[in-house]
């Protein structure tokens, strides 16, 4: 549910040193029932957080993965087939 602008400013913020590689998850949200919440993080902005059934950490369910991209750097902007 997040905007292609949010993702990026995501990945600017949090990701742009990150060594390992990085994958872009577009996901059904209607199979994660209450494990997704929305939160709000700057004040403003609300982004989907996944805890699992429980409210506690819970791995993401395979099934829920709809589609993925790898995400490469360049220019300092984040590139993935999911962004175009």
């Amino acid at each position: 549910m997040a905007s292609k602008e949010g993702v990026q400013s995501t990945l600017q913020n949090f990701f742009l040193n990150t060594k390992e590689d990085l994958y872009l998850l577009q996901i059904d949200a209607k199979t994660l029932g209450d494990g997704l919440v929305y939160e709000v993080v700057d004040g403003s902005n609300s982004f989907p957080h996944f805890y699992g059934p429980s409210r506690s950490f819970s791995p993401l369910p395979l099934f829920a993965v709809r589609k993925a991209g790898k995400l490469s750097l360049s220019g300092g902007q984040f590139r993935c087939i999911l962004l175009d």
